[in-house]
């Protein structure tokens, strides 16, 4: 299963189905519409629906347009604007590339640091989902309550408002549909499918703040029609149930100002058979003739809307032999003697490391005298298969290349101006990062790590522990704890450019901005579309 947004909600349907064996299930009872009062279709700005689309590849999208095989994508492309590289949030992991792109910040401000890593006043491993063992290693419990309640009413900093507050607070309204982060203004029940879970859990319902609609799989729906969300369709947590949701509200005429909507399915094919495989997308291609077609007419749906298809990440294949690809975490910690914090429980007193694998990066923290940070960056770095290694020393942030003593540190200051205007101070060897003076104005930056000096610090300083940050060289992934693996498939959560970039694509009614180059500008890029929307 893979460790990203799909396998979250996956982990969901999966102790949602388990509960189902085990009690009857009960019917969903359907929220209030905060909409019903304030319905605005009337208006003629036009609505923006954002389409995420869980690991699109620009290579994917390039190959068929040259084939003629994506007729819905290729429309949007002939009508609007395509960026290939879109710069994603690091780790390359579903809620920390959510938590950006709806906020604006990266994780240092938003404080989701990945989909694994260790709370340090909790002394255990936060896993908001990581396939099946969550349930089993975590436990239904804590699972449901880090997915449930944790991620966006607890764990996401109150110190940043989301693009759904932000909208709320402007006067718009919104609506998410399976999207991971969805903290808004507007007060929502999660209401469990059977009685297991409300034994489980203590209630039958959670209460969330959210967008004006709430649409999680079978805990909240957008619309009273009937969906897709039974035991044999994933409790809700796939692609028709999206697209099913989109075709109520078109049809009810209940299409909130700004829609975003996640699509989960692309990303387990690729990581089952790697980024060569086109099959997905064109899947993604039938699904999004299906929501133009509601419109009655293509062109009708641009005069009326602003449609944005996204990508979240690359995908870097992975090779096929598993000694070769799957870096073990734990052989390596066993090796050296260390006691290594499993998931599901508290560490304990005589627990040296706590590692929180996010494909192919992981946090590991120090949590002994026995294994102090100076020595697991020695022992990390001297492995030839891991890419950087990455830690926090006197308010310097060094990374080192792996299998070689090379180094550079850098802390922001005013020796060098990046590409995206930041000032920094860097000392050592540039060829670590892959550093190098670019254009007129020799802003420094890399090709083969985008953004890395503020990506590399969002982490870093995403929540407190001693703790290294380490990567993955491409072609390879890390193993700890059971940690889901796919070798001759596909991973990413690394700095590097093929799990940084994906694509977007912008097309509708009106002026369009410029496109962001980097999904942390994603916010603000709909809010300026919204007001110059709002003005045309």
């Amino acid at each position: 299963m893979p460790v990203k947004r799909k396998s979250l909600l996956l982990a969901l349907s999966f102790v949602l189905m388990l509960s189902a064996i085990a009690a009857c299930a009960k019917p969903h009872i359907q929220q209030e519409l905060p909409l019903s009062g304030e319905n605005r279709s009337a208006d003629s700005r036009p609505k923006v629906i954002m389409l995420l689309v869980d690991s699109l590849q620009s290579a994917a999208i390039d190959r068929l347009m040259q084939a003629n095989k994506l007729p819905a994508i290729g429309f949007l492309i002939k009508n609007g604007v395509y960026k290939r590289d879109v710069i994603s949030s690091f780790p390359t992991m579903s809620v920390t590339i959510d938590s950006s792109m709806l906020t604006g910040t990266y994780p240092d401000e938003h404080n989701i640091p990945g989909l694994l890593w260790f709370h340090p006043s909790e002394r255990r491993i936060v896993n908001y989902g990581d396939g099946q063992r969550a349930v089993w290693q975590q436990g239904p419990v804590n699972l449901l309550t880090d997915t449930l309640m944790n991620l966006n009413q607890v764990h996401l900093s109150k110190r940043v408002r989301t693009l759904h507050e932000e909208l709320h607070q402007a006067g718009f309204t919104s609506a998410s549909i399976n999207g991971l982060i969805y903290r808004g203004n507007v007060p929502h029940q999660l209401v469990f499918p059977n009685e297991l879970l409300r034994l489980v859990m203590g209630s039958s319902r959670v209460n969330v703040m959210g967008p004006n609609l709430l649409g999680f799989g079978a805990l909240s729906k957008v619309s009273p029609a009937p969906l897709p969300t039974g035991p044999a369709h994933a409790y809700g947590f796939h692609d028709e149930y999206t697209l099913q949701s989109l075709l109520q509200l078109i049809k009810e005429g209940t299409l909130p100002d700004v829609t975003f909507a996640y699509f989960p399915d692309l990303d387990g094919k690729l990581h089952k058979k790697g980024p060569a495989d086109v099959s997905g997308v064109l899947e993604v291609d039938e699904r999004l003739q299906r929501l133009l077609n509601a419109f009655g007419d293509w062109e009708r749906a641009l005069r009326d809307h602003v449609f944005i298809l996204l990508g979240d990440s690359g995908v870097t294949a992975t090779v096929a032999k598993k000694k070769t690809a799957v870096i073990d975490l734990d052989e390596l910690m066993q090796a050296r003697g260390y006691r290594n914090t499993p998931l599901g429980r508290t560490a304990a007193p005589d627990d040296d490391v706590a590692i929180a694998v996010n494909g192919r990066m992981c946090y590991v923290y120090s949590l002994s005298q026995r294994a102090p940070l100076a020595a697991l960056v020695s022992l990390f770095a001297s492995d030839p298969r891991i890419d950087l290694v990455a830690w926090k020393e006197q308010g310097w942030i060094y990374v080192r290349r792996g299998g070689s003593e090379r180094w550079l540190r850098y802390r922001e200051g005013q020796a060098y101006r990046d590409e995206f205007g930041k000032l920094w101070d860097v000392e050592g060897d540039w060829s670590v990062l892959g550093l190098a003076v670019h254009g007129k104005e020799r802003r420094i930056g890399s090709p083969e790590y985008p953004d890395a000096f503020s990506r590399l610090k969002g982490s870093l300083d995403s929540h407190q522990g001693e703790f290294l940050v380490a990567t993955a060289m491409p072609g390879t992934e890390l193993h700890v704890n059971r940690s889901p693996n796919h070798p001759g498939g596909g991973n990413h959560g690394s700095l590097h450019r093929e799990d940084s970039l994906a694509p977007m694509i912008v097309t509708g009614k009106g002026r369009l901005p410029s496109l962001p180059e980097r999904q942390v500008e994603i916010k603000s890029f709909v809010l300026s579309l919204i007001q110059i929307q709002r003005k045309w």
